[in-house]
């Protein structure tokens, strides 16, 4: 018998508490439950009868759509919430996407916002009855956030998260937390705690992290919304692997006041988490975005800039310039990202827009810069991922070895599973399973040296942008957005990690960064063509990595939209254009 503070029996009885707030009602009958061996399940809630018509034209609408219709009166939050909460205790069932239920708050709250409705003939906010679902590292009163630690349960909020705070203002409704990986720092949504989150087009494969399990939950349409954070890649990966829009916003557009985070760091200048929504529409990032800019969020969060929405942002001409990165200049995109660009050029091209190609060559000295940075007299994270666990022995090691590294090997900053430190020093290699490497803090003039640095990379970056349209093609405008993938692969297997990625320009620069889908793999048109040759050894070894599209059957594929920093307005509106002329094919 386990010790009953043991991290297993931890695990087992939150896991436990976790299926016990799951109705009887909606727990999927053996009888149609899809076999294990089933890989998607992306169409259950439609083909199975287990929904009624009006669950699943609620469940299915964009978030936009809900608040229209709750505050016409055409839908009640009660029905909205009770529907949505259903069909996320199936997707906890198939996916194992949820860390907390909060369903009966949910149908409280719902009821007290229909009340209000009915008695005063108004909404209380922006998003009157609408419920979004959380990443569990956001604070509710009373509710753990554990971010995969199993030392951290049992420890409720004891206040909720800023932005929590702001959107319940705007009438929001609170159902489920949704599971991340130990460290927050992992392309592999997995920890000891609740287990691992699966991707519902193929269950082979990762949704990616650290958002998975909010990126499995939106997909699955079992959230209208969901509300992550991203450094390295949180919400831009996890987007691109799951078919989702999303928004990596500039530091201090969205409070990230009281949220949990592995180290010190997180909330320092070395690198900059920001507050970012997944969603399946454009729209629904709009609402998102400009909702909390209306709720004045400097006012309870210092570090928020004081910067209203500027619709006059969102005003775009006629015919943009947009730049493509076929990768970095080290490492190339596989197959089905490089149709995704071929796509995208063709569409746009027809569309009117000028297009030229830029390949983002920073990205690799971004990566090297991050590697150093992260490491500093400020923020020593060598540190941090050992002491959030230092009271339940093994809990980091086996966390580790559930995801080949991707949580102790994460302390390090150097294992696979971490968007963090996947090419550090152009290393990416695989640290082995319970391991952590040793880095050593940096002294004060070290770190001077590296903000130094960032600052000139910066610079090179921004002047290279303005004399792009001197280029042919861009028809004499300065580029508006830079189009490239988040990962040179779309979604992997477990255990895979994410070897290589092109997610670290964004977090260092602090660029406003889109994401939005394109596509999805395609057994035929995706194999390495016979006459592919590699522009370097890493670029040999990412293609082996990814071998044959069987590997990521299913898997739909997006690509990132680089603005300027502080363009939240503009690169959402250019995620709107997206939308409309390069659409989806699948």
């Amino acid at each position: 018998m386990m010790p009953p503070d043991s991290w297993q029996a931890v695990a087992a009885r939150k896991q436990a508490q976790r299926s016990a707030k799951i109705p009887a009602e909606w727990r999927i009958p053996a009888s149609i439950r899809p076999p294990a061996d089933v890989a998607s399940v992306q169409d259950f809630a439609r083909d199975s009868a287990f929904f009624t018509e009006d669950e699943l034209r609620i469940t299915e609408a964009t978030a936009s759509e809900v608040v229209f219709r709750v505050a016409r009166a055409e839908w009640t939050a009660l029905q909205v919430t009770t529907a949505v909460c259903k069909r996320a205790a199936v997707a906890q069932q198939l996916l194992n996407c949820l860390t907390e239920v909060l369903f009966d708050d949910a149908v409280a709250r719902a009821k007290e916002l229909d009340a209000y409705f009915l008695q005063t003939g108004r909404t209380v906010g922006l998003l009157h009855g609408l419920p979004i679902s959380l990443s569990d590292q956001f604070w509710l009163k009373g509710v753990d956030s554990t971010i995969g630690y199993v030392a951290s349960a049992d420890k409720p909020a004891a206040e909720d998260s800023t932005v929590v705070q702001l959107l319940r203002d705007a009438g929001a409704v609170f159902y489920a937390k949704s599971n991340v990986p130990t460290t927050l720092t992992s392309g592999e949504t997995v920890n000891g705690l609740f287990g691992r989150t699966v991707n519902p087009r193929n269950r082979t494969l990762s949704p990616g992290g650290s958002s998975g399990g909010e990126a499995a939950l939106v997909t699955f349409r079992a959230s209208f919304l969901g509300v992550g954070t991203d450094i390295g890649g949180s919400v831009r990966h996890p987007c691109s692997f799951t078919g989702l829009y999303g928004l990596r916003p500039s530091h201090g557009r969205a409070p990230h006041r009281r949220v949990s985070t592995t180290y010190a760091a997180g909330q320092t200048d070395v690198l900059r988490p920001s507050v970012a929504p997944l969603c399946r529409s454009p729209d629904d990032v709009r609402l998102f975005m400009a909702t909390l800019a209306a709720l004045q969020p400097w006012r309870l969060d210092p570090l928020c800039l004081h910067l209203p929405w500027r619709v006059d942002q969102e005003r775009l001409p006629p015919r943009l310039c947009f730049g493509l990165s076929y990768g970095d200049g080290v490492v190339a995109p596989t197959p089905p990202l490089r149709r995704a660009l071929d796509m995208v050029r063709a569409r746009l091209l027809a569309a009117g827009h000028g297009v030229i190609e830029h390949t983002a060559h920073e990205v690799r000295e971004a990566d090297e810069i991050i590697g150093r940075m992260a490491w500093t007299a400020e923020g020593n994270g060598g540190d941090e991922f050992p002491r959030r666990g230092a009271d339940r022995p093994g809990e980091l090691s086996m966390s580790s070895s559930s995801s080949s590294g991707a949580a102790a090997a994460a302390a390090g900053l150097k294992g696979g599973g971490g968007w963090l430190g996947a090419g550090v020093g152009g290393g990416g290699g695989l640290a082995a399973p319970g391991t952590t490497q040793v880095v050593r803090a940096q002294t004060v003039s070290e770190t001077w040296q590296n903000q130094q640095a960032r600052s000139l990379l910066f610079r090179k970056w921004s002047d290279r942008w303005e004399r792009t349209a001197a280029r042919p093609g861009a028809n004499g405008r300065v580029m508006d957005a830079l189009i490239m993938p988040s990962t040179p692969f779309p979604a992997v297997r477990h255990d895979r990690g994410l070897p290589w990625h092109y997610g670290q320009l964004s977090p260092l620069l602090d660029l406003t960064t889109g994401v939005f889908p394109v596509t999805k793999v395609d057994l035929v048109k995706d194999v390495v063509p016979p006459d592919w040759r590699p522009i370097s050894d890493k670029d040999l070894e990412i293609m082996k990595f990814y071998g044959r599209p069987e590997n990521h059957e299913n898997a739909l594929v997006g690509l990132v939209l680089i603005g300027r920093r502080l363009e939240e307005e503009k690169v959402t509106a250019m995620l709107k254009v997206m939308e409309q002329v390069v659409g989806v094919d699948y």
